[in-house]
This record gives C-alpha cells, structure tokens and sequence, in this order.
C-alpha cells in the first residue's frame, strides 16, 4: 500500500505526482473544513459553509490566498501514488492525514457525498488510511462521527503539522486549538 506522506511517483497512467496534480476544480477544502476567525474573514468559517473568497470559478484569492490555506495538502495531495479517482470532488471524500504526536498519526475522512464512506472507493481508501494511520475519524454526511482503530504503531518521533486538529496562523510559532470542532 502506498504511504500518504509517499514522494515516489508511479508510472500508472491513472497516478500522477503532486507538482501534476494540482487541486484543478476541487474546491472540497474551501467549503468543508472549519477555519478559524482571522484567516478568511473576521469569524469562524464553519465546516460545510463555503469560504468567503469561494466563487464558482474556484478561489478569487488563490494568489494572495491566506497561509492556512497555502500550507493545507490533503491527503490526496500528499499521497502521490493515489489515484486521481480518489480527488475529493471525484470520490466524494474529503481525506486529511497528518502526524499528531510523537508516534501518533490521524486521519479524518469527510464524506462529502451521502453513501461514500461505503462505496468501492471509499472502502480502499479507508483501508488505506487505517494501514499508515494511528486512527480515522469518519466523518459522515449528516455530521455523526466514527472513529476507527487504525493499523499503525510508530515509534519514531515527527513535527506535527495538525491541519486539522491546531489553528495555524500566519507565524509557525502560535498554534492554537480551534475555537469549535466541526460538526
């Protein structure tokens, strides 16, 4: 099974590398995950509520757009062998993989389209995510949550990049926890 954090590329032609797959149309990030007041207006932008600066041609501000943005890769982005089927705006899933702790690795799964999580695709990516994960946390279209034991152990020690679980401003020094968790 390909790791998430893997740079290998292969040479299927259904796999592309990260500087190849850039989010094109996939805006599932703008519109599902919750960000922090200060970062893309002056409040909170809540889970499953489109970003401010979303527009039907994707992000009027992807340029200049804020650092929490720029720094967030989801797992499909990171995981450089994924198929490109497995896109969020494709699969309907919106991945996120990060380490957590020392040993501890997360995942969380999005299901952005109702029945996903059960689809053909959703069971190989979970399988996927279980395999390199310490857990997931399924996160179902009508907001229930379930988590599951994943397969890793890890012993050695990572720097945490927590997009999903820290507030991560502008400087690398002050993360900080969201001011409430997606729903």
């Amino acid at each position: 099974m390909a790791d998430v954090r893997e740079s290998s590329s292969s040479s299927s032609p259904s796999v592309q590398s990260v500087a190849e797959r850039p989010c094109g149309t996939c805006t599932a990030c703008c519109t599902w995950l919750p960000i922090p007041a200060g970062h893309v207006g002056p409040n909170d932008k809540p889970a499953g509520v489109a970003c401010p600066h979303l527009t039907c041609t994707g992000c009027r501000e992807y340029e200049n757009r804020p650092t929490i943005c720029r720094r967030f890769e989801c797992a499909f982005l990171k995981a450089r062998t994924w198929p490109v089927q497995w896109r969020p705006d494709r699969s309907g899933l919106l991945c996120l993989s990060e380490p957590l702790s020392p040993g501890v690795w997360g995942a969380a799964v999005y299901e952005l389209v109702p029945g996903r999580l059960d689809s053909t695709v959703g069971r190989a990516i979970l399988e996927q995510l279980l395999a390199q994960s310490s857990f997931v946390v399924l996160i179902t279209r009508d907001g229930r949550r379930i988590l599951r034991q994943g397969l890793r152990v890890d012993t050695k020690e990572h720097i945490p990049r927590p997009h999903f679980a820290h507030d991560q401003r502008a400087t690398e020094s002050s993360p900080r926890g969201y001011s409430r968790p997606a729903p």
